[in-house]
């Protein structure tokens, strides 16, 4: 079975390939070991940079909508309260990592997959890419730091707008909501990467530290205060996870029917 976590470093910059592409990177707890091991050795003094990416068409569809639905139907609380303190650890070390991480978004990002990419510093998308906060659709609280870094990134009325509707929005408005940094015709995508790679890749360690630290601070965060935001939003999501929308969210995905929610 392919590893669920693909990574590498070259040139100094550091890779992280979500590797399911046949479930659009679908996030899952087997992905744990991949995620701790990837960002210790991104945190490697040697490395500069870190890349996060999808296999395949996809970015990252958020949580595996079948293993989360059976997990829940079967009251496996602690399993499924494992992928939430997963998602906040690695949103916390992505936030705190001395070093630029940069997302590549080439298809879609939804629920958690755009937690993740919002987790990122920089992130260049192609024109095919789609974001949504899909949460909402299923009875869910968003998780994996995705309101904490909407919230970062947006004012409170387009953070609400959407987290309340979940709709998808496209990488130009993406772009223009100041979401994304770049937006590329698919075909240029790795151009660009690679481009951003060596500009990256002979930038000043110190100072990009330094920079993340600053971004951090002038938002009024730091390492305490943001952890606490990412406990207070995981405590949300697994009180919205026990009631009795989040079931009916998740089955009806699976039956391709809107829900009846409470």
């Amino acid at each position: 079975m392919p590893t669920p976590i693909r990574f590498k470093i070259r040139d100094r910059i550091a890779t992280l390939t979500l590797n399911r592409p046949d479930r659009l990177n679908a996030l899952v707890p087997e992905m744990r070991e991949g995620f701790e091991e990837a960002l210790a050795k991104a945190a490697e003094p040697s490395v500069k940079a870190l890349f996060v990416r999808g296999a395949g068409r996809a970015f990252c569809a958020g949580g595996d909508i079948g293993w989360m639905a059976r997990t829940l139907s079967e009251n496996r609380w602690d399993e499924l309260e494992a992928l939430l303190d997963l998602g906040a650890s690695v949103a916390y070390q992505l936030a705190m990592l001395p070093k630029p991480v940069v997302a590549i978004v080439q298809g879609p990002a939804a629920g958690a997959g755009m937690s993740l990419a919002l987790g990122a510093d920089l992130r260049i998308a192609s024109t095919e890419a789609a974001f949504s906060m899909a949460f909402v659709k299923l009875g869910l609280h968003p998780d994996w730091g995705g309101s904490v870094m909407l919230s970062r990134l947006v004012n409170p009325a387009l953070a609400a707008e959407l987290m309340l509707l979940g709709d998808p929005i496209d990488a130009a408005r993406a772009h223009s909501l100041g979401l994304v940094n770049q937006v590329v015709l698919g075909g240029q995508l790795e151009a660009a990467v690679e481009g951003l790679s060596h500009r990256l890749a002979v930038g000043p360690s110190a100072t990009f530290a330094r920079i993340k630290a600053t971004l951090l601070r002038n938002q009024g965060l730091d390492a305490d205060s943001l952890r606490a935001r990412l406990e207070a939003e995981g405590a949300q999501m697994k009180a919205a996870m026990r009631q009795p929308d989040a079931k009916e969210g998740l089955v009806a995905f699976l039956e391709k029917r809107a829900p009846i929610f409470i």
